[in-house]
């Protein structure tokens, strides 16, 4: 028997089933007369933002392959957006086969953005809509003008929709669990939210790292405070957490009227105190 050859077949057909579940695409996009190949093409179940009783499809079509996370929801694709800008359509359907909602992205845009939403002018014309399948083509007759950005497209696609998890925050927590509340990385991060809701900017300036505490020396800061106290998240309670050396990580969860956010803080122990480092904080819409 070829082991090499045996090797390669075997090699072969995991990248042909890799290829498989991104689907089927043909099409591109022309963007301020730059054409890009669109070589890959993933759809997922999404509820319709019209009618949360009701079902939809969200497909897209790039020219990169994207990590499964990236589907999740529409934060998810922004920060992939972020980390990585692409080329590509995405677009959803409703349960009656309509085109809901339509970006763009592009890096070949003239203004500082790499996105942008159009929907309305586009044809689709469906060859299957079903709970686990989505096929048929996307197109604009006529080249569309977004404030000066030229843009046109054509894409046929023949995708599987698959329902895509969001992964699990605490398969990222490290070291020592901490208990209910975060033990003492806890109780400093709610002291921080109380000195910043109280609107103390010099006992916040204390709670936060060293390498945060310029942020505070920036001119426009007392500008800006105002809004960062509104946005900051309501109702704040510590879910999880786990202390790795002079790092923790906790993880909260947050309700303010119909949404609900996520967080993960890292906290930095410096002189023997905790200290907020970092926040990110996701919201969904009940």
């Amino acid at each position: 028997m070829d082991t090499r050859r045996s090797l390669a077949a075997l090699l072969l057909l995991l990248s042909t089933a890799a290829f498989a579940d991104t689907g089927k695409v043909d099409g591109s996009m022309t963007v301020n007369g730059k054409t890009t190949k669109l070589k890959y093409a993933y759809a997922v179940p999404r509820k319709d933002p019209f009618d949360k009783t009701k079902n939809a499809t969200f497909v897209i079509a790039t020219d990169v392959e994207l990590p499964q996370t990236a589907l999740v929801d529409d934060m998810s694709m922004m920060e992939a957006t972020m980390n990585k800008p692409f080329n590509g359509i995405e677009w959803l359907i409703n349960d009656e086969k309509r085109v809901v909602g339509l970006s763009i992205h592009s890096t070949n845009l003239k203004k500082k953005m790499d996105q942008f939403s159009s929907v309305g002018e586009e044809k689709l014309d469906l060859d299957a809509q079903t709970p686990t399948h989505v096929a048929g083509r996307l197109y604009l007759p006529k080249q569309g003008d977004f404030f000066d950005e030229k843009y046109q497209y054509d894409i046929k696609f023949d995708v599987p929709v698959v329902a895509v998890k969001a992964p699990d925050p605490k398969a990222d927590l490290k070291g020592t669990m901490l208990p209910a509340g975060g033990g003492e990385p806890g109780k400093a991060y709610e002291a921080y939210r109380k000195v910043l809701l109280a609107g103390n900017i010099p006992a916040l300036r204390k709670s936060v790292s060293k390498d945060r505490q310029a942020d505070f020396d920036d001119p426009d800061f007392k500008k800006m405070f105002p809004l960062i106290q509104e946005m900051a998240p309501k109702n704040v309670k510590i879910t999880a957490g786990s202390i790795d050396g002079d790092t923790a990580t906790l993880l909260a969860e947050a309700k303010d009227k119909n949404e609900t956010s996520t967080g993960k803080i890292t906290m930095v122990r410096e002189a023997g105190a905790w200290k907020v480092a970092k926040e990110d904080w996701k919201s969904r819409s009940e």
